[in-house]
């Protein structure tokens, strides 16, 4: 993706000392090292299969205010300064509270104009430091408390807010407030009622898949095997925008309808959708080797479709109950 970045501003959250820095004035932009900063961070964000898709409250304050910066009532540094006072609210009443800094940013990328939110937690790390004494010159190591997280690292939680259809896609953590489970960013910040992201509902898939298996004497390995196959297919067929959990239901437990009914009625209760986007870590991840561990220490990694493939490999249940591995038409071995 191609990030065409408008705006940008900082705001530090020092919720340790008490205290929040509220920025007047934006970052300049212009400059290589503050936009390679930011927009290397948007680009590992911003089309992540962990994004969750959430539309406000019509009771938001946050939406209010998107709308005023719409309409042109209120700058970007004010609507930027509101998030920060928000948060900065939330986190103080969190029964842990972290340091953080908040890059507000405001960019283009496929003709929508995006507003986005970086919340860049505060690492600890060491520094130089230069102490002149007396006319000499010490160098020191000194602790410091606010690190900005590095290029190579994803940040945690962020939200990026569609300006022209208030559409949000965000990543939030679980905090504690008196006692309560709290998403921050969507129920204190934005004020947002979400969805799971698709990569969360590829992995409920999998889980409840050979949860639902195990519960009925069914195979979790063939299971995972036609999970793969059905999704390999869709790819073949090229219509692999979503993955359809009913096809995989039928395909995955093909002649036992009640098995069934009991899988699709688990996904429909872990909010999983009927249609699940399908990205590249999406297909990846379900159609990825299924990998075994013997208690004898071995391991194994392969393609789902080997799985009771006998051209490939068999599983023979022996007199004394142990199982043997059988691996068929090996014309080479690789050691790594």
């Amino acid at each position: 993706m191609i990030v065409g970045l408008k705006n940008a501003i900082l705001h530090i959250l020092d919720i340790n000392s008490g205290v929040g820095v509220f920025s007047d004035e934006m970052l300049d932009i212009s400059d290589a090292q503050i936009n390679t900063f930011i927009t290397t961070h948007i680009e590992k964000l911003y089309e992540s299969a962990a994004l969750r898709k959430a539309d406000f409250k019509e009771t938001s304050g946050f939406k209010a205010k998107i709308e005023q910066y719409n309409n042109g009532d209120i700058s970007f540094t004010d609507l930027s300064k509101n998030a920060a006072e928000r948060l900065y609210d939330a986190i103080s009443s969190s029964e842990e509270p972290k340091a953080c800094d908040l890059i507000a940013v405001e960019f283009v990328s496929n003709d929508s104009r995006i507003f986005g939110l970086l919340k860049c937690d505060n690492k600890t790390g060491f520094t130089h430091a230069v102490v002149q004494n007396e006319g000499k010159v010490r160098n020191n190591i000194i602790n410091h408390y606010a690190i900005l997280p590095s290029l190579t690292n994803k940040l945690s939680e962020c939200a990026f807010i569609d300006l022209d259809t208030k559409k949000i896609e965000y990543l939030g953590k679980n905090s504690k407030i008196d006692g309560e489970t709290v998403d921050i960013i969507a129920e204190l910040l934005l004020e947002c009622e979400y969805e799971i992201s698709p990569r969360e509902s590829a992995n409920t898939v999998t889980r409840i898949a050979k949860k639902v298996a195990l519960e009925n004497g069914a195979d979790q390995l063939e299971t995972r095997a036609r999970i793969k196959e059905y999704v390999t297919e869709s790819i073949e067929e090229e219509n692999y925008e979503y993955i359809d959990t009913h096809k995989v239901a039928d395909k995955v437990f093909e002649g036992m309808p009640s098995v069934r009914d009991e899988f699709v009625e688990k996904m429909e209760k872990a909010g999983v959708p009927e249609k699940v986007e399908v990205n590249k870590y999406i297909t990846k991840k379900m159609t990825e080797n299924i990998k075994l561990t013997t208690n004898t220490g071995v391991e194994l990694s392969f393609p789902p479709e080997h799985y009771k493939n006998p051209e490939f490999m068999e599983l023979i249940t022996n007199e004394d109950g142990t199982i043997s591995i059988k691996i068929n038409n090996i014309t080479e071995l690789t050691n790594r």
